[in-house]
């Protein structure tokens, strides 16, 4: 990699530096409306071929001016183009300051909000236009007409994009029906470091980020050289917000309800920043609290291995979740040439849940007496996952050409909080059984694999469309738990702790122009990683006598929160079964008051001292050396060309654990590969207002953590070896896309396009016949890298005012975008599917009236269902259901200085659906999360 770097890019750096000393005078400035930067303003030189794109500050720097008049034309979607007149003198720098530009205004009316509707959706689009790549933008006001409470919930609304929900909320993000796992995630340019509970890859949650750090969003579609290209699906940018042109003080301070907790939700956001009178030195701090109460009730029918339903889970969740997020900038002007920068972002998610499950046991049903068991489940945990990192950068002018660099340290955390104690912080789960339950035998069959319920497609009783079937298993219509007949069964303590750091993360980008016509640009980047998983499921069994009934702990127990409103969305009264249950304070007195009467039990225990739990516990180090080279060309006015290379050299060693002889045993695995990324963009402007756009790229995405693990474990009963394969290839991908604009003059765009990708090398589950330790015909379970697949679909969007309509029509608009998508993959068995995660369809409806200072917006979004995990059979494929979801969001800006607003969230309260096999016939998991409200004000001084 050394010597490729040394070769290919050391002679263009020296060739540049040349630069650096026939340094000549520039000509900076800033464009802007009256309150805040426009970044991709246009600023054409008249007479010449030079136009120069503000940045996301809306800055510009022209160079290598000879001495001379020149007329400046700035213009920007949506306002009014300014001319401006300027003198060049031999040796001396000129900054032009501020060019402040100016809304087009159709009445007056559109003067109120000038500075707030508008505006956001034409610096978006602006920036969409003048980009080189196929990209999507929202502005950060954009995002605040929607009561989207996270960064996933903002992106949402892309055309290509769809989230995965956890509790209601946001949770993973997908790019054009490809898993959240094979998208890029980063925050100003920087991949982000992953941390989750349950999942061991490399997708970001999002809920722990707020909206109000984001300044823009980049969700691109595809990459240049100089972006990280580890992204076959594509990439999210979140551009944190930084220090304003002057000073500024905004608050925000809401309330709300949550019907479903029937409890409160609150929110406070504040930011003030600002410029010494020089303008030297800017700064801005930026924090936001939001708590929320949520409930949330959830169905499970489990099953195992076979099409029957061994057990029926009934789950009741509360909980309050608090998302904290603060950001800090400083930046000094050291010259007209030279900015430094100095970022702090700190974002955290703490989710204190309590979870009461009551498990059916149908695979316990005795024909004798028409009994079965029914489980109770008392759960309380704090779910806690942090994110830190500090940025150091400067970006430099030089003649022409320009130098920025970057020294960034991530950290990103996942811990269970001190529940019960701080020493077993945990998921804290305790178990009673009550036995002799009366079942109605009509719902039992027994099919060779033992007693079990089936769904009605499969020939049983149970109905997902008529809930008094589904529900109705109980032979006794009264029946209610009886903590008098609840007896202990065990206690768990489920652990799991990951820390994923980046060290240290530096970049460095060199951009030359080398004439009107061509620009060469150039740059490095490294990431030194580390990534450690600890992992335990341990379990304690009643070792003194018999063990204790539920009423035994009465003064701890309490009637179950909501319990019988349960599924009400249903018109259900399974809630009414529902007896006692120990409260959070019960659980953790449960614990300390038994220690010494509980054993742990080793054998259904996961963990390292008893050789398990192999697949958890591991350690991941990896570093990331990367180079690129790229030129941009204007062939003329209307056609642009951008073509490059970019090196990604990928060295991982990761260490975990194997079981040899009985024996727990360190192992450790490295791998090192190159990734050569071509990649192509043309860029046609059929005129001023129309674009016409093709890519051709290679990506890639590198194998989850969780599959790299070198350890694994031999069962010898099922003679049976289950772990990882630190050997996997990463996945690649040739993309082609194909896109077309058109922007219309107050703000809007029409737009459509076609993509394409031929991937290499997914990652599969696989199995094999091997020899372990000398025996012969073992069963390997472990990921392997498969046979080729592909991704095809179409993209369409349309953001319109009506203000071509008379009267009060002319206030309407509308946002609208679908994306249509098939795939094709091959399992190792043969067997064809379409690849995980990928809908046939996605789409966007919004409706939204602007007047005067009032703004209101209702928001539709649709996704289609997908399978997230394929058997051999439809009829075991796990889909995740096809979801909508209907939001409103209004506002009214009283003067410039204040604002109220309201928010109604999932307005339709549809059911999130689980199921096996493509219909939803046989439901896995259904959940309802209720109807959520806000209210607010917003200042801004």
């Amino acid at each position: 990699m050394n010597t490729i770097i040394q070769k290919s890019f050391i002679p263009l750096f020296a060739c540049c530096t040349i630069g650096v000393f026939a340094q000549k005078q520039i000509v900076t400035g800033i464009v802007s409306d009256e309150n805040q930067s426009l970044p991709g303003a246009a600023v054409t030189i008249e007479g010449t071929k030079k136009v120069i794109i503000t940045d996301s500050e809306g800055r510009f720097t022209i160079s290598d001016l000879k001495e001379g008049q020149y007329n400046l034309k700035v213009s920007y979607i949506g306002f009014e183009s300014k001319n401006l007149n300027i003198e060049i003198v031999d040796a001396q720098n000129l900054n032009v300051g501020s060019i402040v530009l100016y809304q087009r205004q159709k009445n007056i009316d559109e003067v109120i909000i000038s500075g707030t509707l508008k505006n956001s959706e034409a610096r978006a689009l602006n920036m969409q236009k003048n980009a080189i790549n196929i990209s999507n933008v929202i502005a950060s006001d954009g995002i605040g007409k929607l009561p989207d409470r996270n960064a996933a919930e903002t992106v949402q609304r892309v055309q290509g994009v769809s989230i995965e929900r956890d509790q209601g909320e946001g949770r993973f993000v997908s790019l054009r029906g490809l898993p959240p796992f094979w998208a890029s995630t980063t925050i100003n340019g920087n991949r982000l470091p992953t941390a989750e509970e349950e999942t061991t890859s490399r997708a970001t949650a999002f809920d722990f980020f707020p909206t109000e750090l984001i300044s823009y969003v980049h969700v691109n579609k595809s990459f240049t050289p100089d972006m990280e290209a580890d992204g076959i699906g594509g990439g999210v940018n979140f551009i944190t917000k930084t220090p304003p042109m002057k000073t500024e003080f905004r608050g925000t301070l809401g309330t709300g309800y949550n019907e479903k907790a029937d409890k409160g939700v609150y929110n406070l956001g504040l930011l003030y920043g600002g410029r010494t009178k020089d303008k030297k030195f800017g700064y801005l701090v930026n924090f936001s609290h939001f708590i929320r109460n949520w409930s949330t009730d959830n169905f499970e029918a489990r099953r195992s291995g076979d099409e029957g339903v061994f057990r029926m889970e009934l789950r009741d969740y509360q909980g309050v979740r608090k998302t904290t997020g603060a950001n800090a900038a400083l930046e000094y002007v050291f010259s007209p040439k030279s900015t430094f920068y100095l970022k702090g972002m700190y974002g955290t998610l703490s989710d204190d849940e309590t979870h009461y499950k009551h498990r059916v046991r149908f695979d316990k049903f005795s024909s004798t007496n028409n009994t079965a068991r029914v489980e109770l489940q008392n759960i309380h945990n704090l779910l806690i996952t942090e994110l830190t990192s500090v940025s150091l950068g400067g970006i430099h002018q030089l003649n022409k050409s320009k130098i920025d660099w970057d020294l960034s340290y991530y950290n990103n955390l996942f811990k269970y909080g001190n529940i019960p104690d701080k020493q077993n912080n945990s998921y804290y789960v305790i178990k009673y059984t009550q036995n002799g339950v009366g079942i109605n035998p009509n719902y039992i069959l027994d099919k060779g694999v033992g007693p079990r319920a089936y769904w009605k497609a499969d020939g049983g009783k149970l109905d997902y469309k008529d809930p008094d079937t589904l529900f109705g298993f109980y032979s006794d219509p009264n029946f209610k738990m009886d903590a008098s007949q609840m007896r202990f069964t065990d206690l768990e303590f489920y652990k799991v702790y990951v820390q994923e750091r980046d060290k240290i993360v530096a970049g460095f980008n060199h951009e030359i122009d080398i004439s009107d016509k061509l620009t060469l640009k150039y740059g490095f980047k490294y990431r030194d990683k580390e990534r450690n998983a600890r992992f335990s499921d341990i379990f304690y069994n009643w070792s003194n006598g018999t063990a204790p009934f539920l009423s035994e702990f009465g003064q701890y127990t309490t009637t179950q929160p909501n319990g019988t409103k349960y599924l009400s969305e249903m018109n259900v009264h399974i809630g009414n079964t529902f007896g006692p249950v120990l409260s959070t304070g019960g659980m953790d007195q449960f614990w300390f008051q038994n220690q010494g009467n509980l054993t742990i039990n080793k054998t259904d225990s996961e963990a390292l001292e008893y050789n398990k739990a192999l697949g958890r516990n591991f350690d991941v180090f990896e570093k990331h050396a990367d180079a690129y080279g790229m030129g941009t060309y204007k062939i003329n006015d209307k056609m642009t060309i951008l073509g490059g290379v970019r090196l990604s050299n990928t060295h991982t060693k990761v260490k975990g654990y194997n079981v040899v002889n009985n024996t727990l045993t360190e192992v450790e695995n490295t791998k090192d590969y190159l990734a050569v990324l071509p990649m192509l963009h043309f860029k046609y402007t059929i005129n001023d207002k129309t674009n016409l756009r093709f890519a051709a790229t290679r990506t890639f995405s590198r194998p989850n953590f969780g599959d790299l693990t070198p350890g694994g474990t031999y069962i010898e009963a099922d003679n049976e070896f289950k772990g990882g394969n630190p050997n996997l290839n990463p996945t690649y991908s040739i993309n082609l896309d194909l896109m077309g604009e058109y922007y219309f003059s107050n703000v809007g765009i029409l737009s459509g396009g076609v993509f394409y990708k031929s991937i290499t090398d997914p990652i599969f589950q696989d199995s094999f016949i091997g020899n372990y330790n000398g025996i012969n015909g073992v069963q390997f379970s472990a990921p392997n890298n498969g046979k080729a697949a592909w991704l095809g679909g179409i993209e369409l969007g349309i953001n319109r005012r009506f203000d071509f309509l008379p009267g009060f029509l002319q206030y309407f608009g509308t946002q609208l975008n679908a994306t249509f998508m098939t795939s094709e993959m091959e399992k190792p068995s043969g067997r064809k599917v379409k690849l995980p995660y990928q809908a046939k369809e996605l789409y966007n409806i919004q409706l939204f009236f602007e007047k005067g200072g009032f703004n209101a917006r209702l928001a539709y979004n649709h996704k289609g269902n997908f399978a997230v995990e394929y058997a051999e059979e439809d009829l075991y494929d796990s889909y995740y259901g096809k979801y909508s979801n209907l939001d409103f969001g209004t506002s009214y800006q009283i003067n410039k200085h204040f604002t109220v607003f309201a928010d109604v969230n999932n307005i339709l309260n549809k059911p999130l659906i689980y199921h096996f096999g493509e219909n939803q016939d046989r439901p896995e998991q259904v959940e309802y999360y209720g109807v959520r409200g806000n209210i607010g004000v917003k200042v801004n001084f």
